[in-house]
């Protein structure tokens, strides 16, 4: 959604991030769960967990003397070496364990500290397509329209049919200010939708806050990073300083992060020895995360999240602990629903690369595991269909008679600036072509009723200042009347 950045002026991504820490909750195991019986239970039918066999370390010695001597060119040990372990790792078919290269694994690496290159978009690979888990807020990705759940097609006519996750990120890579054109396909839409955007560089920004005049706060949290905590503890400290009435916790389109931060951001709402999550390992065996270091008593203000079908992972965990464990109250859509945890090793493999493995199940407090469920909200509420308005073609104009995802995607945006068409269904009838009139007479641009590049630019300003106004935000009004419906009597 890509007009939901915060500036006009947003700076955006350079390279693209796929598979990066947002989209996991990443940690270290606990000792206990590293013991000989815990590895045991959970063992191959192999039984072995000393390395390959002299039988199988020949057949994959074979493999590579057969690749060296008799393909047709030359080849690269370490391009094969690469390949053999990421093989292995997407052999699991687990779109959240994957293995980074050396070169991979340094960019990975700056993805924890906050810092992102790329298009800003969340990618996986399920049943061999190139999957959006979801877009970075302020991104070159959510300002042209990319959703969760779309599948990336091509990049500027490059297929990604059966690419591996770095072969598609290499294919959307490229240096700063250039373009990435990506066709997507998405449920619902009758054709493929193109979208294009800038590559840049951001280093994102996680927490954000205001308190309105009537004394409700809200707090924005884009992702879980390391600094998400002490971002989230002095923002709050700041608005209670200020008259906090209420809280709003919008973590609509947060794909997630590192668990200890979303550990940490809960406690400060959450009483202490609490229940958080359950964790539940492969042998069966679960372990509850309490509140430790939580408050004496409850905020004595209401807390309403606001969660959407972009809230994943580390968010979900947020939702789910606040609202069973602090109170909490859920507006929005249901969430996107991934309850699996991720480890990242480092060092294991000696040479910079890394394999990061789902290693094990959260829960809610309550025992709910809510994978490809998601946590369906208390109050149910979706946004208009402009709120998911992509960007309008530039190489060719929209006009009578078209028809088109194009054209309903003009008919939503039209909608949105206050010059709804007299339909929705992809036709530009007279009606659009009236609607377009209106607008452009309004915007002393040539009154057409055609939609050039002009018109687009015109009508995409209009609307993203639009959505930039939380009168048009469905879901935040209705967690602002919920919050005044909860608040204490002054």
């Amino acid at each position: 959604m890509w007009y939901r950045g915060r500036s006009l002026f947003a700076v955006m991504v350079l390279t693209a991030i796929a598979a990066s820490i947002v989209t996991y909750t990443v940690v270290k195991l606990p000792d206990w769960a590293l013991q000989p019986s815990a590895v045991e239970a959970g063992a191959s039918s192999s039984g072995s967990a000393e390395g390959w066999s002299e039988e199988e370390l020949g057949k994959l010695n074979k493999a590579l003397d057969l690749i060296e001597e008799r393909y047709m060119t030359d080849t690269d040990r370490s391009q094969l070496l690469d390949g053999a372990v990421q093989g292995m790792v997407e052999s699991l078919r687990d779109p959240y364990s994957v293995y980074k290269s050396s070169e991979e694994a340094q960019k990975f690496s700056d993805a924890l500290q906050g810092a992102f290159t790329g298009i800003g978009a969340e990618l996986k690979i399920e049943n061999g397509t190139v999957v959006v888990d979801s877009a970075i807020k302020g991104s070159p990705a959510e300002r042209a329209g990319l959703q969760p759940r779309d599948v990336l097609l091509s990049v500027n006519g490059q297929s990604l049919h059966g690419v591996t996750l770095s072969e598609a990120v290499s294919k959307i890579r490229g240096p700063k200010g250039t373009k990435a054109k990506l066709k997507i396909s998405r449920a619902g839409a009758a054709e493929p939708l193109e979208l294009e955007m800038v590559r840049d560089r951001i280093d994102l920004e996680t927490v954000h806050a205001d308190l309105g005049q009537d004394g409700i706060g809200r707090l924005s949290i884009n992702q879980f990073t390391y600094d998400t905590s002490a971002e989230v503890a002095d923002r709050v400290r700041a608005m209670e300083e200020q008259g906090l009435k209420a809280l709003i916790i919008d973590v609509r389109d947060n794909p997630g992060g590192i668990l200890q931060s979303v550990l940490e951001v809960s406690e400060q709402f959450i009483e202490k020895n609490k229940p958080i999550l359950v964790n539940e390992y492969r042998d069966g065996r679960h372990k509850t995360e309490f509140a430790v270091n939580g408050l004496d008593r409850l905020k004595p203000y209401p807390i309403i999240v606001l969660i959407n079908k972009g809230s994943a992972s580390a968010a979900e965990i947020l939702a789910g602990a606040l609202k069973q464990s602090a109170n909490a109250v859920l507006v929005g859509d249901t969430s996107y629903g991934k309850g699996t945890v991720q480890v990242s090793y480092d060092k294991e493999l000696g040479d910079g690369s890394l394999v990061k493995l789902t290693v094990y199940k959260w829960l809610l407090p309550d025992g709910t595991w809510i994978h490809q469920k998601g946590i369906d909200p208390d109050l149910a509420v979706s946004q208009p269909d402009y709120f998911l308005a992509s960007r309008l073609p530039r190489d060719h104009v929209l006009q009578y008679d078209v028809t088109g995802e194009p054209v309903k995607n003009l008919q939503n945006i039209l909608e949105g600036i206050g010059f709804p068409a007299d339909r929705k269904d992809g036709y530009f009838s007279k009606g659009t072509e009236a609607a377009v009139q209106q607008f452009q007479l309004s915007e002393q641009l040539p009154v057409d009723g055609q939609v050039n590049a002009a018109t687009a630019d015109r009508l995409e300003e209009k609307l993203y200042v639009n959505l930039q106004n939380p009168e048009y935000d469905t879901q935040w009004q209705a967690a602002v009347k919920k919050a005044r419906e909860l608040m204490p009597a002054s």
